[in-house]
């Protein structure tokens, strides 16, 4: 092999390791977002050189902030809405049998994700709106965001607090846990209905019938979905290559 297509294989082999940690940083720093987006942001506002450009950054995370929780507001009361609504789905199936507990279960623990979602983004909301009418708001937000920690120098550091960045993504991780437990619920009721029961009997129609088939249909359709976003999330989390 020629070393210039050793070279390239290496640098293939270390983009797709580095494409692998970005998206496992979803589940580590990130909590359920790129870590660049959520711990790397408030890192910046917090160790930028001049006072100016920290005051800069935390204006510009704060009002980006305050446009991201009334969007989770508003979308976690349509989601509230869309969930509520499902009490007047029927509970007998086209098979005669009742509907599981656990559909139920799977609801109404995402009607309480949603309202938290809601109720969390209002909470955080009136915390920054709150903070930003002092006099040194600035300064305020950065003092609860970031903290002294001494590194294995001795050296003391300024770093974001852990709790804070997780804190901060309650308000999505409520509303991506809603919607989670409403396709799941969807998932229970729609595989309940293709089992054996006093309207479909094993000796008359056979197993694959129109529930059935509505069945794989939908967990075909759901599962790529489930890939399309998941591509779309790790698309998010990419490294960006130094130019």
């Amino acid at each position: 092999m020629k070393p210039q297509d050793e070279i390239a294989e290496a640098m293939n082999d270390t983009g797709r390791a580095a494409s692998v940690g970005a998206f496992m940083s979803l589940f580590r720093g990130g909590l359920i977002a790129p870590t660049d987006t959520t711990y790397d942001a408030i890192a910046h506002l917090l160790t930028a050189e001049t006072l100016a450009e920290r005051d800069e950054l935390t204006t510009q995370w704060r009002d980006h902030k305050l446009e991201e929780l009334n969007f989770i507001g508003v979308v976690g009361a349509l989601l509230a809405g869309c969930l509520t609504s499902t009490g007047s789905w029927p509970t007998v199936l086209h098979n005669g049998r009742q509907a599981p507990w656990t559909v139920r279960t799977c609801w109404y623990t995402g009607m309480v994700f949603a309202l938290f979602a809601v109720l969390t983004a209002a909470q955080q909301s009136i915390r920054l709106h709150r903070l930003s009418a002092h006099k040194d708001s600035l300064k305020n937000i950065r003092h609860f965001m970031g903290c002294k920690v001494r590194d294995r120098e001795g050296v003391v550091r300024i770093k974001p607090r852990r709790f804070q960045v997780y804190g901060w993504q309650a308000s999505v991780m409520f509303l991506t846990l809603s919607v989670v437990t409403l396709v799941l619920g969807m998932c229970i009721l729609i595989w309940s209905a293709t089992q054996f029961g006093p309207y479909k009997r094993e000796s008359e129609t056979g197993w694959w019938d129109s529930n059935a088939k509505l069945a794989v249909t939908w967990s075909v359709l759901t599962l790529a979905t489930i890939l399309a976003f998941l591509f779309a999330q790790a698309s998010l989390a990419m490294r960006k290559d130094r130019i």
